[in-house]
């Protein structure tokens, strides 16, 4: 029997902005925490993800972070996203309860994602939107974000490819 304990979620940091308290979370993330992600992306996007799916998707990226919205303890929002080489974090998925958007939700779980990237040294901010989610296209272009190229996916879906470079101070 190995005395090695498994790698423990860290929760970075906890904010309460009115009703919605916001919480980020490195690493390892519990079967509890994605269930509840499973289910919210579920309803979001559609995808068929199961929880050990996503997982399984989890596990095998670096430096996850996950940035939860909760109102009354129920998840109205996330977005996750991981490091996708030195110093590149790519901001995988994120979405918000339709009855919990127009509220600066997404907006609130980006500004949390960017932060952490600064202060872990993180350069640049990759992510791709559906052509036809305008306003989280919106809302990316208002928070820094350009357009660096597009593509049509495998379900013949244009993509828009977007990049933030972050600031540093030295």
């Amino acid at each position: 029997m190995s005395d090695e304990q498994p790698p423990v979620p860290q929760i970075a940091r906890t904010r309460r902005v009115g009703p919605l308290e916001y919480r980020s979370i490195e690493g390892p993330l519990s079967a509890a925490v994605i269930g509840r992600v499973a289910d919210l992306n579920e309803g979001l996007f559609g995808f068929g993800e199961t929880a050990t799916q996503l997982a399984g998707f989890f596990e095998s990226r670096r430096r996850l972070l996950l940035c939860l919205a909760l109102h009354n303890g129920d998840l109205v929002g996330f977005k996750v996203g991981f490091e996708a080489q030195p110093r590149t974090f790519e901001s995988w998925r994120g979405g918000v309860h339709e009855e919990a958007r127009r509220n600066g939700v997404a907006r609130e779980l980006m500004r949390m994602q960017h932060v952490w990237c600064q202060e872990e040294g993180f350069q640049v901010i990759k992510t791709t939107t559906s052509s036809d989610n305008v306003p989280m296209l919106i809302v990316n272009l208002q928070s820094g974000f350009e357009i660096v190229g597009s593509f049509v996916n495998r379900h013949k879906r244009l993509k828009i490819l977007q990049e933030k470079w972050l600031v540093t101070s030295s």
